[in-house]
């Protein structure tokens, strides 16, 4: 087994002038708090042929990845490294709210009409962007496959809220996500080469007010961890189940006020402190869990299993009547009969249109994917595998806690990384829809996205599971 970390800044040198992803902001971008960064991770292990077995995670300092982009970014790396397949290469978004746009819906700054406007009218005008970065990242793919090094790897997931985060729509649940490692150590002298960081929290430590472009706290992750390190150790951050969890900035921790009035959780006006705050707090827990793992716990072969699921999305919704139907039933038809309608007639020609969709008469589908990475390690001790598993868009946490119960690698040995490999929507389930709808159904493609990711996931662990016996 062999790994090795690398990484290229992406930060576009005419930042000041471009729109930012995340908030309908008054104004473009107008300076820059700290650089954004592509981040690459190669594993090269061997399958039971012994021919070499490779997997190739990236995770960008970016709002999110629409399917033709991801496409587009595996397409070039392929050119220049032919034996990597798509389904070996992950691409994730960590989501910062503090980078640029790059699917034309927020060109117009100027508020939420002028957010609309950009969905419908805006086109892709970010090509040279889109152009260079991708580069840039096929360089680093070239830096990774020239200095893999012999290793070994284990893993390690505990439960971490040390008052940082909330669930935005159910704050009482005082939620606490998993912190989780997977650590990579030098096979001749133990030393740890590095490791992977899964950690669920939205990127808005920096409130809508900010103007800056900044990786927001996982980029502090990173700083921090190279800080203690003396920049010898490789870092990647993938963010794991944050549909509906917030950071806690300015909102307290008094959820019972807190679950009666859930703006304060939404509109807090997060500082730059907070975000170091939040992401020195992550780094140093993570790299203390990596340095614990027991040396006895490291596996030194491996092989991967890819699954790779594409399926279309019918906008449609579901059937029922509660408080909330009218501005539900608005909210839909909106996108249904005007927005997407004619975001796909203006977008048709489009490089990286928001979604691929097709439409037959009033029947709209968005195309998007799944994906289960299954690593095993055959030759070993241990029995046990890692399943990493990845959804398009932002999940909330009772699917992210019913996909880890489900998985067929078992809660402990699974990882959920979110906005990877496209992004289609926020991914509820029906009843908090039904019950309470909210911001998080407008953003969204259709609201059965979450129904048919948890329907097709279920599908996947079934199909993984038969092919185990």
């Amino acid at each position: 087994m062999r790994v090795s970390f690398s990484n290229k800044i992406i930060s576009p040198k005419d930042y000041n002038v471009r729109p930012m992803a995340g908030y309908a902001r008054k104004h473009p971008c107008m300076g820059i708090l700290d650089d954004i960064y592509a981040y690459g991770v190669l594993i090269e292990g061997r399958n039971k042929k012994k021919e070499k077995n490779v997997l190739l995670l990236i995770s960008l300092d970016l709002l999110k990845i629409p399917i033709a982009l991801c496409n587009y970014i595996k397409k070039k790396i392929k050119e220049n490294h032919p034996s990597l397949e798509a389904d070996q290469i992950l691409i994730h978004c960590t989501h910062t709210h503090s980078a640029p746009d790059l699917t034309g819906e927020f060109h117009w700054p100027g508020g939420l009409l002028n957010v609309m406007k950009g969905i419908m009218f805006g086109r892709n005008r970010s090509d040279d962007y889109i152009v260079w970065f991708v580069s840039q990242i096929v360089k680093m793919v070239e830096v990774l496959t020239n200095n893999l090094i012999p290793c070994k790897l284990a893993w390690f997931k505990k439960k971490f809220n040390p008052d940082i985060v909330i669930n935005r729509r159910h704050p009482t649940r005082q939620s606490i996500p998993d912190l989780g490692v997977i650590s990579f150590i030098n096979v001749d002298n133990n030393g740890l080469i590095g490791f992977i960081i899964n950690y669920s929290c939205h990127p808005t430590t920096l409130s809508f007010q900010n103007n800056k472009l900044s990786a927001d706290y996982p980029g502090k992750v990173i700083e921090r961890i190279t800080q203690l390190t003396n920049n010898k150790v490789g870092v990647i951050f993938f963010n794991g189940t944050s549909g509906d969890i917030n950071p806690i900035t300015t909102c307290g921790t008094n959820y019972q006020k807190l679950e009666l009035d859930k703006s304060l959780i939404y509109d807090q006006l997060g500082t730059y402190n907070h975000t170091k705050n939040i992401g020195y707090m992550i780094a140093e827990e993570a790299l203390y869990l990596a340095k614990s793992i027991p040396k006895k716990d490291y596996n030194t072969s491996l092989e991967f299993q890819f699954y790779l699921n594409s399926f279309w999305i019918p906008l449609k919704d579901f059937k029922y009547f509660s408080k909330t139907w009218f501005r539900n039933k608005l909210v839909y038809s909106l996108k249904k009969y005007l927005l997407l309608k004619v975001a796909k007639i203006i977008l048709e020609n489009a490089n990286f249109p928001s979604f691929t969709i097709k439409r037959k008469k009033f029947k709209i589908h968005a195309k998007t994917v799944i994906q289960f990475i299954k690593i095993n390690f055959e030759y070993e001790l241990t029995s046990k595998s890692i399943g990493i598993m990845t959804v398009p868009g932002e999940l909330f946490e009772d699917y992210g806690d019913l996909f880890l119960e489900k998985s067929p690698t078992g809660k402990e040995n699974s990882f959920i990384f979110q906005n990877s490999n496209d992004w289609v929507s926020y991914l509820f389930p029906a009843k908090d829809y039904i019950e309470e709808g909210g911001y998080e159904p407008l953003a969204s493609f259709s609201p059965i996205c979450g129904y048919f990711i948890e329907r097709k996931m279920l599908e996947l662990f079934k199909e993984i599971k038969n092919k185990s016996k």
